[in-house]
């Protein structure tokens, strides 16, 4: 390890300053990629995140400085670059980042084209693929699928005669992000150490960024579950804010905001039962207020018995069918259904797949809601 003159630790306090001052919800990665570049005495930097779908990986977010593309067309290029899900893209996978590699920045040679891939790494004694274990039959695989699937990528970006260093930006086993800088000249051991001192940094700051993404989307499932109830509804604060709502919510909130604030506050406040709205309870987050979901439930409902000879004539049920529907409306397990009737666990499977195509829902969730809603 050298030392680094004064100049490089000012450098360094600069990006972690960046990384920690821009604020929460805000994309910081362009911000410091361009401070980045200057300080590893790079052509050009960039970031992105990978994740796995059904068939194939693709990107969670790219950014680039210093490419003749924008960032959507670069995002655009990098995306159909990526492979099938379950391969390794080169020499690591996105999925189970070896962990040699894990946040551990490294330098590699030109790509080049017309020269082999066996000579990619300039880190340390050896190569690559003997420091991470990899057999001749695994490194020939990694080396196949980067000729594949970056290669092509790199000619585009006109990458592939450039050194790289990069690091994988990691949280246990998760891979948060791909970090790194291209130059033609290749990266020195001093610009490898700040990379990797600045690591630390740039993971608190992905982390938070990915948990601010997933929080979003989080919100996203908890409306479409309101929108579910069919019902007025409400999460909301001690106080009485209103942080999310359905439609059938926002309707009562539009008519009359401070009574129904009233009317939230005192069912939070009190016994259950004694008001006209239904509270949860608390709803308990690490690093967060309580918070309450509040309900309308309306006018009495209709006992299922009521309902049942009705919906079984709608849909054309058997009289098992109506029997199985009777028991999973009111939440009860296939498992407890099938000791109640006194069959097979998987008979009742076969019923309510049944059930489900002739209500024409996907979801046993959705069939519950069908029938209280018809």
């Amino acid at each position: 390890m050298i030392d680094l003159i004064s100049e490089d630790q000012r450098l360094l306090r600069e990006l972690e300053g960046l990384l920690g001052v821009v604020e929460p919800g805000s994309e910081a990665l362009p911000t410091v990629l361009v401070a980045l570049r200057d300080a590893l005495r790079a052509e050009r930097t960039a970031a992105y995140g990978v994740d796995a779908g059904a068939d194939r990986y693709h990107t969670t977010f790219v950014h680039g400085v210093g490419f003749p593309e924008p960032p959507p067309v670069l995002a655009e290029l990098f995306d159909a670059s990526l492979p099938p899900a379950g391969s390794g893209f080169g020499y690591f996978d996105p999925a189970r980042p070896p962990p040699a590699q894990r946040n551990q920045p490294m330098r590699f040679s030109a790509l080049g084209l017309t020269e082999t891939l066996r000579a990619l790494p300039l880190a340390g004694n050896g190569t690559l693929w003997e420091r991470l274990g990899l057999s001749e039959a695994e490194w020939e695989r990694a080396r196949t699928q980067l000729a594949v699937h970056a290669m092509g990528l790199y000619q585009r970006l006109g990458l592939e005669h450039m050194a790289q260093l990069r690091v994988l930006v990691c949280e246990g086993e998760t891979l948060l992000g791909w970090v790194g800088a291209f130059r033609p000249e290749p990266f020195t051991e001093r610009e490898q150490q700040m990379l990797q001192m600045l690591t630390p940094a740039i993971q608190r700051r992905m982390a938070m960024d990915r948990r601010l993404r997933e929080a979003g989307l989080l919100g996203s499932a908890l409306g479409a579950a309101l929108e579910v109830l069919g019902r007025p509804a409400w999460v909301v604060t001690f106080s009485g804010r209103v942080m999310h709502t359905n439609k059938a919510g926002r309707t009562r909130l539009d008519q009359d905001v401070q009574g129904l604030t009233a009317q939230v506050r005192d069912c939070i406040r009190s016994p259950p039962g004694t008001g006209p709205l239904f509270s949860s309870g608390p709803l308990r987050t690490a690093g967060l207020p309580d918070h309450y979901l509040v309900l309308d439930p309306g006018p009495p409902a209709i006992e299922p018995s009521a309902k049942l000879p009705v919906l079984a004539q709608r849909w054309g049920l058997t009289a098992r069918e109506a029997q199985v529907l009777e028991h999973v409306v009111q939440g009860e397990t296939n498992k407890a259904i099938a000791l109640h009737l006194g069959c097979a666990e998987r008979t009742v499977e076969v019923h309510v797949t049944h059930l489900l195509n002739k209500a024409q829902v996907e979801s046993r969730s959705a069939l519950i809601s069908r029938f209280f809603q018809s």
